[in-house]
C-alpha cells in the first residue's frame, strides 16, 4: 500500500520544488480575495479572509495561529490574511459554507458542525482507535494528499483541505462523579462527532446538539446536565464553573478541528505562492500543529487545578473503560463506513483502511497528552 504512497509523495515533492522555481503568474479573479501588484517579495500578493470558530486562547486557535503566521512569514507578506474575531464573519457551524460560497477563503472549525462535508475525515469520531493526536493528524493529511476518494470529496465541497487536528482527549464532565457506562442512561449530554454521539447515545446518554460557545448557557439553563468534550471545555469555555466532576472514559481522540481553504481561492494562487503554501501545510501537519496545540493545552491543566469549583479530574478504571470498549466492538466502524458512504464518500471501507495503515505507520510520532498528565496532576492534588 505505502509504496505507491511514497511514490506519490515523491513526485508531489519534486512538482512543489518546480513551482517554488516557477515565475509568479497572475491571479485570476475570485470572489473574495484582494490582489494587488508589488508585495514584499515581488509578484503578485493575495489576502485571505479568515472564517473561524475557534475561541481565542484555546489550543486549536493556537494551531490557527501559527498557520497564519508562518504563511504570512514564508511568503515574505505575498500571502496575508484578514483575520477576523472567532464567529464574527460566520457563526460556527456555518464556517465551512462561508469558505464555499467564497464570503471567506479560509475557514476553521468544528468539522462535525456540518458533517455532510468532511467524510473523509470523521473516522476520528470512531471511540477507542487512537490516542495519538499525531498519527491521526499526519494520517489524515496523507488521505488528503495522497488517496483520491478523500481528495475527491473535498474537490467536490469546492474546499481543500489544510489540516485536521484531534480537539483532545475525550472527557466527561458531569454534576455527579461518571465512573461507567451504566451511568449515562437518562442524561442530557452534549457532545461533538457523529459516532460517539451515536456510541453514546446506544448507552442510553439523550445527546443535545448544540455549538461549543453554545455549550455554557445550555449547561447553566439545565438543558444538558453533563458534556464530552476535550480539556479546552472545562476550562476556555468555563464549563468548570458549572461541572464539578471530570473524568476520562479512556475512548482517546473524539473529534477534530479542521482548516481548510476555498478551491477556487487555492487553485487561483500563482504557482510559486501554491508551492510555498503547500510547504507550510505540510510542515504543519508534520509536527508543527500539534506541538502549537500542546504549548496552550498544557496550561490548561493548571487553570483547573486552581479553579476551587472542580472538584476532581479522574481516569475511569480499566475494567470499566473494557466493559465499554467490548460493549461497542466494531459498532463504531460499522456506523462510520455506512454514515460516509451516506455523505458521499467513495470506498469508504478503503479509505478506512488507509487511515488505519497511516495510524500504524506514525504510532511511534512523538507527541504530549496534556490530559493524561492533568489526571495525574490532579491525583497528586
Amino acid at each position: 500500500m505505502f509504496s505507491q504512497h511514497l511514490t506519490r509523495r515523491s513526485r508531489r515533492t519534486l512538482a512543489l520544488a518546480g513551482g517554488l522555481a516557477a515565475a509568479a503568474l497572475t491571479v485570476s479573479g475570485c470572489a473574495g480575495i484582494q490582489n494587488s501588484a508589488g508585495g514584499d517579495a515581488g509578484g503578485d500578493s493575495v489576502t485571505f479572509t479568515l472564517a473561524t470558530g475557534a475561541q481565542a486562547g484555546t489550543p486549536n486557535a493556537a494551531v490557527q495561529d501559527w498557520f497564519l503566521d508562518r504563511v504570512e512569514e514564508v511568503t515574505e507578506g505575498r500571502i496575508s490574511f484578514e483575520r477576523t474575531a472567532t464567529e464574527a464573519l460566520c457563526k460556527a457551524a456555518e464556517v465551512a459554507d462561508c469558505v464555499r460560497d467564497g464570503r471567506a477563503q479560509i475557514g476553521v472549525t468544528v468539522p462535525d458542525y456540518t458533517p455532510q462535508y468532511f467524510p473523509s475525515t470523521s473516522m476520528v469520531s470512531i471511540p477507542f482507535l487512537s490516542q495519538n493526536s499525531q498519527a491521526i493528524m499526519q494520517s489524515i493529511y496523507d488521505l488528503h494528499t495522497d488517496y483520491d476518494p478523500a481528495i475527491a470529496v473535498m474537490d467536490g465541497n469546492n474546499l481543500h483541505h489544510v489540516a485536521t487536528w484531534p480537539v483532545g482527549r475525550f472527557l466527561l464532565g458531569s454534576r455527579e462523579p461518571l465512573t461507567a457506562a451504566e451511568q449515562f442512561a437518562g442524561l442530557q449530554m452534549r457532545a461533538s462527532g457523529p459516532i460517539i454521539q451515536q456510541v453514546l447515545s446506544d448507552a442510553g446518554a439523550n445527546i443535545v446538539a448544540i455549538t461549543a460557545p453554545e455549550t455554557y448557557e445550555a449547561v447553566e439553563r439545565g438543558v444538558v446536565s453533563s458534556i464530552g468534550g476535550a480539556i479546552d471545555f472545562p476550562v476556555n469555555y468555563k464549563i468548570m464553573e458549572l461541572l464539578p466532576y471530570w473524568s476520562d472514559p479512556g475512548v482517546g481522540q473524539y473529534s477534530t478541528f479542521g482548516m481548510w481553504v476555498s478551491k477556487d481561492a487555492y487553485d487561483s494562487l500563482p504557482d510559486d505562492l501554491r508551492a510555498q503554501f503547500d510547504s507550510v501545510v505540510e510542515e504543519l501537519n508534520t509536527g508543527a500543529g500539534i506541538a502549537a496545540f500542546n504549548e496552550t493545552a498544557a496550561g490548561q491543566c493548571q487553570e483547573m487545578l486552581d479553579a476551587p469549583t472542580v472538584e476532581g479530574l479522574t481516569a475511569w478504571d480499566e475494567s470499566a473503560t473494557k466493559a465499554w470498549q467490548d460493549s461497542v466492538g466494531d459498532t463504531g466502524a460499522r456506523k462510520w463506513v455506512e454514515l460516509a458512504t451516506g455523505q458521499g464518500l467513495q470506498d469508504a471501507e478503503g479509505v478506512l483502511e488507509q487511515y488505519r495503515a497511516g495510524l500504524d505507520t506514525y504510532a511511534d510520532a512523538e507527541y504530549d497528552d496534556a490530559t493524561s498528565d492533568c489526571v495525574t496532576a490532579f491525583a497528586g492534588r
